[in-house]
């Protein structure tokens, strides 16, 4: 009866509501793409202002509204011919694919990894090229880029059985002795060289949290396994990195 039409009427209401709202973003959107961004849409956080204020311009003001608004202003465009190199999370895996679908030389997705063994349900041993955080797409850099800092053969993990644990790579192949897996991580830094030779460099980002080993002084890029902790006891160090340790990386990536 009366209440039925009564919370029908409410839902109507609560509709329209919501299609005003993604209405108004729509048009906001637009009207950004249309004007050059003023500067501090294009920046995160600014000292002295505060961040709680939902009605500011900076992205982490932004954050606080309901429906949040990104800014792109790209200063170039990727251009066919262009080659190109993903680094990063999964999500480089899905922009190699998608570019190489187009036409693009896509450095990074290199023949060199097609004989790698991979386990049964991975689909592309590309998987193992991941690097969930900002710590270990530095460190690759590094190991390809400095004569300083080679790669630090003392991380790896000798198992039962034999094999050899590469604690910089994603588990995605199938685990081999120590002197393929130092083989496979040499190939891997020979394909990283080749960026110096692309236009165009996707980095994507995974997580915050990170292992640490102290023993070595270097982050993984996996969760220590139990037994990789039970063979090595405190040697292995989990941290929740901030916004400023992150950033650092990215610079650092910038310069290698």
């Amino acid at each position: 009866g009366l209440a039925a039409r009564y919370e029908e009427s409410l839902r109507a209401a609560a509709r329209h509501l919501r299609w005003k709202l993604l209405w108004r973003q729509r048009r906001r959107m637009q009207q950004n793409l249309a004007m050059p961004a003023p500067l501090e849409r294009t920046h995160w956080y600014k000292e002295g202002i505060d961040p709680y204020d939902a009605d500011g311009a900076y992205a982490c003001q932004r954050l606080r509204n309901r429906y949040f608004i990104p800014y792109v202003d790209a200063s170039f465009k990727v251009q066919p011919g262009d080659s190109v190199y993903a680094i990063g999370s999964c999500f480089a895996r899905g922009i190699e694919l998608a570019l190489a679908h187009r036409g693009f030389d896509v450095v990074s997705a290199a023949r060199d990894f097609d004989g790698f063994e991979r386990k049964a349900n991975e689909r592309t041993p590309l998987g193992f090229t991941n690097k969930y955080t900002t710590f270990s797409i530095l460190q690759e850099l590094s190991w390809a880029f400095d004569p300083a800092t080679p790669f630090p053969e003392a991380s790896l993990i000798e198992m039962e059985g034999g094999i050899c644990v590469d604690p910089h790579i994603n588990p995605s192949l199938k685990p081999v002795d120590r002197t393929r897996t130092l083989e496979r991580h040499r190939i891997m830094t020979d394909v990283m060289r080749r960026i110096s030779g692309c236009r165009v460099v996707f980095i994507t980002l995974g997580l915050v949290e990170v292992w640490y080993d102290k023993r070595v002084g270097v982050h993984l890029n996996i969760t220590p396994t139990a037994e990789m902790r039970e063979r090595n006891p405190g040697r292995y160090e989990f941290a929740a990195t901030g916004y400023p340790e992150n950033l650092a990386n990215l610079n650092g990536c910038m310069r290698s």
